[in-house]
């Protein structure tokens, strides 16, 4: 191509940068690449301009030419010049970069529209701000492709608002614009912006932190699309931007909680009305309002989906509201479902009935059918199952675990009389010996089933649940064995108690119903579910399949051997193995029809059992819709132990019996819902005192509260056991509940001489107490005179019947003496404070740690010589979450050497929280068979924990002391705190008290209060 003039001055200022040769080519690809006038002449005025403005950035601009030729966008020079220019102007540094980074930029934006577009746009904002003009042109070949053209504008000008806060701000809005934008619309972002501004904070310097709105610019977008619908989203903004407006860390803590809070809500009209009523709250107090939120949906999802569930919901709004108008930490404990008032008002929203408003009736129900000593319980989970968990009871019979919450019928009482015939289920296998059952009379049955099925090389099963993994199908055999047995049950708890007939039929025939064969049922399936029906029919007809009416006709009366007083769980087992075996050998002709023709039709009940979509892979699967018979484990009928101890399986089946699953099925493959080794939910503190909780779920525990079982248990340490108790909490003028954890450990073993020591210093004064104690033993027998019958004429008693004869009165029989055995029948806590004040040193020397442990010597010698039952406790701890109950001598342990070494190893700690201590104290009393029961407290001053102190920890002690005497326990309070008449009327005004003034006097003064209290 011929070179014009016009592009000579051109060519010679590339050359300089470039060469000639490069120059020359550069030119011409330039005039080949645009149809424009003057594009040369153009580039060269720029480029004199540029040189005007920085030499340097003119001379990379130059050297940027070829990749811009190589990248076929020279027909964009002017206008990427002029940009060059505008950039330069403000800052060499920025036209530098922009010449180095463009060409790969402008290179990836289709079409040329696009480019011009990109290229006016941060032109435009060059003028305003360099910074956000190159910042924007290094995302725009990700923005053309996601903002329409006519919005762009928009966009950015929230990105040069926000350089009026902070560059860096501005600059990290548009980085994350294509993320954004991908999750809002323009007309939210604004709001999403200014959420983010309200999280600028300031650093211990004093100076302006910007860190957290950056984290918020960069992550947000993330996790706002985990969002599904537009609408959350922008309500998640306002409530997030409402909670950092007065507590930025609220308003992080939601936003990055929302997703998985919101996914628990069934649908987006609930999801909506949580965040609106959320955004009341946030308008008032951030933390209550993050309690609402964590709690909310979880709540929603236990509430149901009936008519008056948003009425229900409301009402608990409304009630936590109007908690707020006048106590903001009454209001957060209530959203957060941690005080009484909101386990009422969640009982109130929740339809159906809750197992713990039932529990003592039902207790009481079941002992009398079975006449045992029976706890009723919570099932673990069974709020967050999508069907009714079924119950389950313990291998020794000792317990029944039911559903926290059952909802099954529209009406309170429909619901009651359904845990009625739940619970009576359960007791008719402890009754009628399910479990009773072992291994052993089972013997000739194993080793058939061994032969049958080639198992014999195997080793010998432990359990039912092992014999039924020895069969070709464990489902078949476990569920014809349930329905067996369960059958038996039944129809000898219609025969005993003939009032629980009408109930057991009518669930019986509203629960039981049959899968059709177009569901993919398969023949053996269909059979189980036709021999259910027929167990549970009572007199009422039963429908039988064309297809199976031969087989039913030989299987059920095989079945009906079992409805017969005399049935044992014996011949229960036998029974299922004999159905099992006719049935393969019924079916064996079928084989063809084991598995039926799949359909696309996908209704919504298809009754007993899981759809033709859940496969097991085998070709039967178990019933899962028993609903009121409960879960049966053949994994507790097991081999006798002929050792008299459990064996290791043994004591492996409290695992089993723990995680019981509440859906039928095989048990034996499931390992689904362990916790851990002692079946409770291993939970770390962080886990127990963060939002956001994990299952199971609080409202489940809520409403497990009261339930009639002992106080929930799990280990915290080897040997450790760990229970939760209330607080109460004087501004909130209500209980939190499951607010504290209590960890009862042995004491720690020290050297036991102090015992020795302490008889040796005193030995005077121990001989004089145990002479006193051993007076007030009551004597073996004693007279109790005007008896009607007795052992001895009573003398007195006698004369005077003669006189009122004589004078024509009224006789009284009453003329024997009879001789009774006479017990003091008292049972003593001491429950000592070793918080780290006890380390004080006296003026003597000694420390109030070592004038407790003397004290405690002399009792002991006082209590063993008087024969009262007594325990030693100390208590410490740091925090709720780790209230430390150390046992050196419980009611159980005999005074001896180890207990001598935990007294000894008494060593002040940390700090008391004495309330949390009281109750479990009170606990332990109260779990001991006594007609008196004292508990004495020994502290050295005021409660003092974190969080625990002054007028809280005073109340919270004050009402676990009342709480104690109204339950049977007489407390009696001493304290070694010479300061003590500020506080200690206040804190222990309803009970007796003692303040020991003159430390060194608790020694013997000890065994004299405990002498007065129990004489």
């Amino acid at each position: 191509m011929e070179i014009s003039d016009t592009h000579k001055p051109l060519i010679a200022k590339l050359a300089e940068e470039l060469g000639p040769a490069t120059a020359e080519h550069l030119v011409s690809r330039l005039v080949e690449a645009t149809a424009k006038p003057n594009q040369v002449e153009g580039v060269l005025l720029l480029l004199d301009e540029l040189y005007g403005v920085s030499a340097k950035v003119a001379r990379a601009a130059i050297e940027s030419f070829p990749d811009l030729q190589r990248r076929d966008r020279l027909s964009d020079a002017v206008a990427w010049l002029d940009l060059g220019i505008a950039l330069a102007e403000s800052s060499g540094a920025i036209g530098m970069k922009f010449f180095k980074e463009s060409p790969l930029v402008l290179g990836l934006i289709e079409p040329p529209s696009a480019r011009a577009l990109v290229l006016k746009t941060a032109l435009d904002l060059a003028e305003q701000d360099a910074n956000v003009a190159l910042e924007f042109l290094r995302v725009s070949p990700e923005v053309v492709t996601v903002i329409p053209a006519d919005q762009l504008g928009a966009w950015l000008e929230i990105g040069l608002e926000l350089t009026k806060v902070d560059f860096v701000v501005a600059l990290e809005y548009v980085r994350q614009i294509p993320a954004v934008v991908r999750v809002l619309p323009i007309q939210d972002a604004r709001a999403w912006a200014t959420f983010g501004l309200k999280l600028i904070s300031q650093n211990t310097t004093g100076r302006t932190d910007y860190f957290g709105t950056i984290e918020f610019l960069r992550t947000s977008p993330l996790i706002l699309g985990d969002l599904e619908d537009q609408s959350v989203r922008a309500k998640v903004i306002m409530v997030g931007s409402l909670l950092a407006e007065r507590d930025p860390g609220s308003g992080i803590a939601w936003l990055s909680e929302s997703p998985r809070l919101l996914r628990a809500v069934p649908n987006e009209g609930w999801r909506l009305k949580i965040l609106q009523y959320g955004a009341l709250v946030a308008e008032r107090d951030a933390e209550t309002a993050l309690a609402y939120l964590r709690r909310s949906p979880e709540l929603v999802s236990v509430i149901g989906e009936s008519a008056g569930a948003t009425a229900r919901f409301e009402a608990w709004f409304t009630a936590g509201m109007e908690v707020l108008a006048y106590s903001t930490e009454g209001a957060k404990a209530y959203f957060a479902l941690e005080s009484q008032k909101a386990l009422t008002s969640v009982e109130a929203a929740l339809s159906g009935v809750p197992l713990r408003q039932v529990a003592r009736s039902l207790k009481l129900f079941v002992q009398g059918l079975c006449g045992t000593d029976l706890t009723i319980q919570a099932l673990p989970d069974s709020l967050s199952q999508e069907t009714t968990a079924r119950a389950t009871v313990s291998q020794d019979g000792h317990i029944i675990s039911m559903p926290a919450l059952l909802r099954r019928y529209p009406t309170a009482e429909e619901n009651m009389r359904l845990y009625l015939v739940m619970a009576a289920h359960e007791a008719g296998h402890v009754e009628f010996g399910t479990y009773r059952l072992s291994l052993e009379p089972l013997a000739d049955l194993v080793m058939a089933v061994r032969q049958r099925y080639c198992r014999v090389k195997l080793a010998v099963p432990d359990s039912l649940a092992a014999l039924f993994r020895f069969y070709p199908h464990p489902g078949l055999i476990q569920d014809l064995w349930m329905l067996v047995e369960d059958a038996r049950v039944e129809f000898l708890l219609q025969r005993e108690y003939p009032g629980l007939r009408r109930d057991l039929q009518q669930f019986a025939r509203e629960a039981i119903t049959t899968r059709s064969l177009t569901h993919g049922l398969t023949v053996k399936e269909l059979v189980v579910d036709q021999l259910l029906q027929l167990s549970t029919a009572a007199a009422q007809p039963v429908a039988i399949h064309e297809a199976i009416k031969g087989e039913i006709a030989i299987l059920w009366p095989m079945c009906q051997a079992i409805l017969s007083p005399t049935a044992t769980a014996e011949e229960a087992v036998r029974l299922a193995h004999d159905l099992y075996l006719r049935l393969e050998e019924l079916l064996a002709p079928k084989g063809a029809m084991i598995q039926a023709d799949q359909t696309d039709d996908s209704s919504e009940e298809l009754g007993v059992g899981p759809s033709s979509s859940e496969q097991t892979g085998e070709d039967y699967r178990p019933v899962t819709n028993w609903v009121y018979r409960g879960a049966m484990n053949p994994e507790f009928i097991r081999q006798p132990d002929r050792d008299g101890q459990a064996s290791d399986d043994q004591k492996q089946s409290e695992d089993i019996e723990q995680m019981a699953s509440a859906a039928g099925g095989a048990q034996e493959s499931s390992t689904g819902g362990q916790r851990n080794r002692e079946g409770t939910r291993t939970e770390t503190e962080s886990e127990r005192l963060a939002g956001g909780r994990q299952l199971p779920s609080h409202v489940e525990e809520l409403l497990a509260l009261k339930v009639e079982q002992p106080a929930p248990v799990d280990h915290a340490g080897p040997g450790d056991r760990m229970v939760r108790y209330p607080e109460w909490d004087q501004g909130i003028e209500d209980y939190r509940l499951n607010w504290c954890r209590v960890v009862e450990r042995a004491a720690e073993e020290g050297n036991g001489d102090i015992v020795g020591a302490t008889l040796s210093a005193h030995g005077s004064e121990v001989s004089a107490l145990r002479r006193f104690f051993e007076s007030l033993r009551p004597p073996g027998l004693r007279r109790v005179p005007g008896q009607a019958d007795g052992d001895d004429l009573d003398v007195d008693a006698a004369v005077r019947m003669c006189a009122e004869r004589a004078a024509g009165a009224d006789l009284s029989d009453r003329i024997y003496v009879r001789r009774e055995r006479k017990e003091r029948d008292v049972a003593a806590a001491f429950l000592v404070d070793v918080s780290g004040s006890t380390s004080r040193q006296l003026d003597s020397g000694r420390r109030v740690i070592d004038l407790e442990k003397e004290g405690l010597v002399l009792l002991c010698e006082a209590l063993e010589a008087v024969g009262d039952q007594y325990a030693l406790y100390g208590y410490s701890g740091q925090g709720r979450g780790q209230v430390d109950f150390l046992v050196i001598k419980d009611f159980d342990d005999r005074l001896g050497g180890k207990e001598a070494q935990r007294l000894g190893g008494l060593a002040p700690m940390q700090q008391n929280r004495d309330g949390a201590a009281i109750r479990h104290a009170t606990a332990k009393l109260l779990a001991q068979e006594a007609r008196t029961r004292l508990l004495v407290l020994i502290s050295d001053g005021r409660p003092l924990d974190d969080g625990y102190k002054d007028e809280y920890s005073l109340e919270d002690t004050k009402v676990a002391l009342r709480e104690a005497r109204q339950r049977g326990v007489h407390p009696f309070c001493i304290t070694i705190d010479r300061e003590a008449d500020g506080y200690v009327r206040r804190m222990y005004g309803d009970v007796q008290f003692a303040v020991i003034d003159h430390l060194e006097a608790l020694p013997k003064r000890l065994p004299r209060i405990y002498q007065r209290l129990t004489t």
